[in-house]
């Protein structure tokens, strides 16, 4: 079977704050985001397709799978996410029904909570400038679960969303346009 270009672009060079680029960091962090991410829960929580978590769902700065170049030095991450332009304090909206896995502030996402669905599908909700849910707590589609903010690798105010299944990053906006499964 051939390869095939999936076609994703690359985002403009972004400057943010060096911490965020200490290897040791990202490692750290890394370990804590698969040990809560790659967790697969046998009953499912969510029904339908996904509801978007921003207010603004027209206009994006960065699309998933995206080309990522940090402080000049190389394009060589992508974009786990979807990002969304929003303002300072707008409400995060849960996307689904689920379980609150993760409700912390961390050094590259910044404040951010990771909600389980069941079938091994999380959402996570990065970069807030507060945190409105704790771990263990069930919230329904909708529900506010934080505000928006520049916490942790960011260059300016958003919401970067992901969809991950088994611990493994997909395009989020397909969740929203398709009922999986």
């Amino acid at each position: 079977l051939p390869l095939i270009l999936g076609g994703y672009g690359f985002d403009p060079v972004l400057d943010v704050p060096g911490v965020t680029l200490d290897p040791a960091t990202i490692a750290a962090e890394q370990e804590l985001w698969k040990s809560i991410t790659g967790v697969i829960t046998p009953e499912r929580l969510w029904e339908g397709a996904f509801s978007y978590p921003a207010t603004r769902t027209t206009v994006f700065p960065s699309m998933f799978g995206s080309r990522r170049n940090y402080n000049q030095l190389g394009y060589y991450n992508y974009h786990t996410g979807q990002d969304f332009y929003s303002l300072m304090g707008e409400p995060i909206p849960a996307a689904a029904r689920g379980r609150v896995v993760l409700a912390q502030s961390l050094r590259i996402r910044g404040n951010t909570v990771v909600i389980d669905h069941g079938w091994g599908v999380v959402t996570a909700y990065l970069h807030q400038s507060q945190i409105r849910v704790a771990v263990g707590e069930m919230v329904e589609v909708g529900q506010e679960i934080g505000l928006v903010g520049n916490t942790g690798r960011v260059a300016a105010p958003h919401l970067h969303w992901e969809v991950l299944v088994g611990g493994v990053p997909v395009d989020p906006l397909e969740w929203v346009e398709t009922e999986f499964p």
